[in-house]
């Protein structure tokens, strides 16, 4: 293990998406002098490197997809991240669709509006699922987690097993951590879960959410599927079978993430809904992972407004994968100014 630097311009608290994506910004734009110091011995362990991987540019809010369509766009463009499969998403409230098409058409997103046999045409499984409109977004796809985030660590500096302990303000910023202490110009706090424990700021509130592989066939390389009516779900091809996680919301502490028996029953109650032999299918693998929101959910970006040393990449609340280059961007453009 290499030896931590005495001085840097840029300190990164945080190596998953939000951290390495703005490393991986800072470095285009040809800021190099910068560390990621990471608690565990892996980048994205608790969220970042279990995501289900949907490429989703439409979110719930506008701020959100300008994000995701911006991210989407970087997505694309980086060799064997991005399959571009399509998604649909489904309502069981007409007007919800209708709120999502207008969204789609202001950030410019192809979203042709059908019903539930656009669902059956792709997803013959969820025949049963009640459905009033649906969306077919050809644009979205499915993003490989692991490609991602070695296109961002790539070629870039980082302290695994990196813990900061504390952050102490003067005439340069000390950060203290289990491997020695490092004086920074400009601090990022990209610490997931844990954004401002370290370095004062309103605490995340932490859920878990749980991912499933079903004994099942889906359609090859075929689109995913997110209903977002009164009872949440996605489902997606996998190597391995059909994903699907019942979106479930379990409040939960920073880094307790254990797949329980609890996840599973909501699944299996959210899949019967739907199609009774799918809900029946055997589990070959479960996991869950973790999503951090702000009190008013949306992402905390940018540079903190009385600290000038201080930029936040915190609360990407589960798109982290699809806007991570666009909150790269943004946030690395607040860095420069920090350093200016």
């Amino acid at each position: 293990m290499n030896e931590l630097p005495s001085k840097v311009d840029v300190a990164i608290i945080g190596g998953g998406f939000a951290g390495m994506s703005t490393a991986w910004a800072l470095a285009r734009a040809g800021v190099r002098d910068t560390i990621v110091l990471e608690r565990e011995n892996e980048l994205g362990r608790y969220a970042s490197g279990r995501s289900a991987g949907l490429g989703r540019q439409l979110a719930e809010d506008n701020e959100t997809t300008l994000l995701t369509v911006r991210g989407a766009e970087h997505l694309r463009t980086l060799p064997g991240v991005w399959s571009p499969t399509g998604g649909i998403l489904s309502f069981d409230d007409a007007s919800n669709a209708e709120a999502y098409s207008v969204r789609a058409t202001r950030f410019g997103v192809q979203a042709d509006l059908g019903d539930n046999q656009l669902v059956v045409a792709r997803w013959p499984h969820l025949a049963d699922m009640r459905v009033q409109r649906a969306l077919w977004v050809p644009g979205d796809g499915v993003i490989d987690v692991g490609a991602l985030m070695r296109t961002y660590s790539e070629g870039m500096r980082i302290s695994l097993g990196t813990a900061v302990e504390r952050v102490e303000a003067g005439a340069g910023v000390q950060l203290v951590t289990t491997r020695g202490t490092i004086v920074a110009r400009v601090v990022v706090d990209a610490a997931g879960a844990w954004a401002g424990e370290k370095t004062g700021g309103d605490p995340l509130t932490s859920f878990k959410r749980h991912v499933f592989i079903l004994d099942a066939e889906a359609e090859a390389k075929g689109p995913w599927l997110w209903h977002l009516g009164a009872t949440e779900m996605y489902v997606r091809s996998d190597s391995e079978g059909i994903l699907a996680s019942p979106c479930d919301a379990a409040p939960s502490q920073p880094g307790h993430q254990a797949p329980d028996l609890v996840g599973e029953a909501h699944l299996r109650r959210v899949l019967d809904a739907a199609d009774s032999n799918l809900a029946g299918r055997p589990i070959t693998r479960r996991w869950a992972c973790q999503r951090a929101f702000t009190e008013n959910r949306k992402m905390r970006l940018g540079r903190d407004g009385s600290r000038p040393w201080l930029v936040w990449a915190a609360g990407l609340g589960g798109h982290g994968a699809t806007a991570s280059p666009a909150v790269g961007e943004t946030v690395a453009a607040d860095v420069i100014k920090a350093l200016s």
